[in-house]
């Protein structure tokens, strides 16, 4: 072999070498930067209210209240409109379940609920709340109404109607003062054979809740002009003037929870 063949042999090797080195050495291309894509947002495809009642009087327990959201195609009652049976039923005799049946029925209700529980006495601190949950796409339409009876009367009342809701953002609440109607359908004598609540317990009369005969003065819904008593010259009442009462007879406060 030549001494120039003996050279190239190494240097050969030697630039082999540095090629490999070359090749799995720093010089390879960086990885791409992938970014995770964003969360998919889905909007709720329901609203939830919640519904509470608070009782302003001081001598008028409430019923079990029924409330209803619903758009332009129902309604619980009317002013100046004779009542349904169903709001008889509720104002005369503070039966709840045929009002809830009437909304129930409607395909204009999108949902309905009865306050569980007995009557709703006075006081600041006791409450009753019921929850509705409609579809969202109601929202524009959306409006609720309710009805508890004032316990102590003929055929009164506390009730809403149709109050909008489709400005109620998710977290916000609105309180409304409910005043007390008479639903027209029985005569305001306030014996103990005609008012059912409590303040007739002891007096040994029929105490008759619902009749289906009508013989009120005004045959419509109208405000009530509250009781008079016999405190106060009625004969033919047995409520003194603790069951008289003041509007607002209650707070109705409506909370937008979804």
């Amino acid at each position: 072999m030549t001494h120039s063949s003996q050279l190239r042999a190494p240097l050969a090797a030697l630039a082999a070498a540095l090629l490999l080195a070359a090749c799995s050495g720093g010089s390879s291309m960086p990885e791409p930067d992938i970014k995770p894509p964003p969360p998919v947002v889905v909007a709720p495809t329901t609203a939830i209210y919640e519904v509470t009642l608070v009782n302003l009087t001081a001598g008028q327990p409430l019923s079990p209240m029924v409330a209803v959201a619903h758009n332009d195609g129902f309604s619980v009652f009317n002013v100046g409109e004779a009542a349904s049976v169903a709001l008889e039923h509720l104002a005369e005799a503070g039966e709840s379940a045929p009002l809830a049946a009437l909304a129930n029925d409607s395909k204009s209700v999108y949902a309905a609920a009865v306050a569980a529980g007995g009557p709703l006495v006075p006081g600041a601190d006791n409450k009753a709340t019921v929850t509705l949950t409609v579809p969202a796409a109601s929202l524009p339409t959306l409006r609720l109404s309710m009805a508890s009876m004032l316990g102590n009367t003929n055929d009164g009342f506390a009730g809403l109607a149709g109050q909008s809701l489709a400005a109620l953002d998710v977290g916000a609440s609105t309180t409304v003062r409910l005043l007390s109607y008479d639903a027209g359908t029985e005569r305001n004598t306030e014996s103990a054979d005609t008012v059912p609540g409590p303040a007739t317990a002891n007096s040994g009369g029929k105490r008759e809740g619902f009749n289906a005969t009508r013989d009120d003065v005004i045959n419509t819904v109208h405000l009530h002009p509250g009781v008079v008593s016999k405190d106060d010259g009625l004969p033919t009442s047995a409520l003194t003037q603790a069951q008289r009462w003041d509007n607002p007879v209650a707070l109705l406060t409506i909370k937008r929870t979804q």
